[in-house]
């Protein structure tokens, strides 16, 4: 996911037309807690108490021990489900060298199943390889075409390509229930993007008490979801709510933790954000985590903190690109957008667009144009951002800021 949900408060939004700086920040007094009990009873996020999982460290130490062992063979099956646990466990970790090992383990072979290809094509994605995943899945088809796994993986490719009329069709049906975790988890989505933020926070919670597993990160995963909408409506100490009771549940879990961090800055808690930070950059060195440091130490007013978080991520910035290019391009614009490196955020978000046509990717473009000062750029990015069936927050934002600023888009751009 991109860092376009962030809401208004942070400096990868707030200062998107001008650096970062490493001024001091007023100390801001922590906000009050907000607690599950004052949120609405239909859709709040389950506890560990009511909904009990395998406790993290079992889990994840059963995770662990079954690659261990599967690592000790080479034979085609057992590469094909090594490669599939080290996808599940890089989602839970945020761990790199598990999605690269994975993809080591399968690219480039002709000898894979149904199931390996299906396998192949989620790492693709991973990477933004959309044109490899779409291979892959073509394969895969060839192979077993009823294999349930296709179909989910095919609309997941279609959502992040952008494709408006896979779109239309799926948000026909999104405000209708359907008793199935990954498809009510899809439409929840779909709702958060047309402003139906009630219905798709039910479907998000219904789909919590669909899952009738033990596992521990679906049920964490659903939660950060449910967070990431409320955080995209700026609705900060909610959003709280759901990434704490995420990470009780699933602490190793990044994107829990991450975005726990990332509400506990914006309503000054600074120490607390900062442990949080400090152990999933540890965990996953991910720059996105580092740059989220330097603004934390700019809020707390450690410049010198700030400034050298701030090289790392760029130094972190530069090492993934030269790796994985299209995986980090959009996060990578945002960044160097942020610290009015406008011309590299320039490239980077271009190279994105290239990947990828959809609403965010677009958004993206006009956001760096707008900071160039090149507003026929912008008017016509948000103009074919804004052509997507969908009506997420963020390009209504978008133009009330160019409103604001006294510009006009006279005309949407030509699709």
């Amino acid at each position: 996911m991109t860092r376009l949900h962030r809401t208004a408060a942070s400096c990868l939004l707030i200062l998107l037309l001008s650096a970062c700086t490493t001024t001091r920040v007023p100390d801001e007094s922590p906000s009050p807690v907000l607690t599950a009990g004052e949120l609405p009873p239909a859709w709040r996020p389950l506890s560990p108490e009511e909904s009990p999982s395998t406790s993290a460290a079992i889990y994840l130490g059963n995770l662990d021990s079954r690659i261990a062992v599967l690592s000790a063979s080479d034979d085609q099956a057992t590469r094909a489900l090594l490669a599939r646990l080290l996808l599940q466990r890089h989602r839970i970790l945020g761990r790199l060298a598990d999605a690269e090992a994975a993809l080591a383990l399968l690219e480039y072979r002709d000898d894979l199943d149904s199931a390996a290809l299906a396998t192949l094509a989620a790492l693709h994605m991973v990477f933004h390889d959309f044109a490899a995943a779409g291979q892959a899945l073509d394969r895969a088809e060839a192979v077993d075409s009823g294999d349930p796994a296709l179909p989910i993986l095919r609309r997941d490719l279609a959502v992040a390509r952008g494709d408006r009329e896979f779109l239309r069709r799926d948000i026909a049906v999104a405000a209708e229930p359907v008793a199935d975790v990954h498809e009510l988890a899809h439409r929840a989505d779909l709702l958060v993007n047309l402003g139906q933020l009630e219905l798709a926070m039910l479907w998000y919670r219904t789909a919590q008490d669909l899952h009738a597993d033990v596992d521990p990160w679906m049920l964490a995963w659903l939660q950060t979801q449910q967070g990431i909408a409320l955080l995209r409506h700026e609705r900060i100490p909610e959003a709280r709510i759901y990434f704490e009771t995420a990470h009780a549940r699933l602490p190793q879990y990044y994107l829990a933790a991450e975005h726990l961090a990332e509400c506990e800055m914006l309503l000054g808690n600074h120490d607390r954000a900062r442990e949080l930070l400090t152990s999933v950059i540890a965990q996953t060195g991910n720059p996105e985590f580092i740059a989220m440091l330097a603004e934390l130490e700019d809020r707390a007013g450690n410049a010198r903190a700030a400034e050298a978080a701030r090289a790392q991520a760029i130094a972190a910035y530069g090492a993934l690109l030269s790796r994985h290019p299209a995986a980090y391009a959009a996060h990578a614009a945002e960044f160097f957008l942020a610290l009015g490196q406008i011309e590299r955020a320039r490239e980077l978000a271009d190279a994105n667009l290239a990947l990828r046509t959809d609403w965010m990717s677009e958004l993206l473009v006009a956001e760096v144009a707008l900071a160039a000062d090149d507003l026929a750029a912008a008017c016509r990015h948000w103009g074919r951002a804004a052509l997507t069936p969908l009506t997420p927050p963020e390009i209504s934002d978008f133009r009330d800021r160019l409103l604001a600023g006294g510009h006009r888009c006279e005309r949407l751009a030509e699709g």
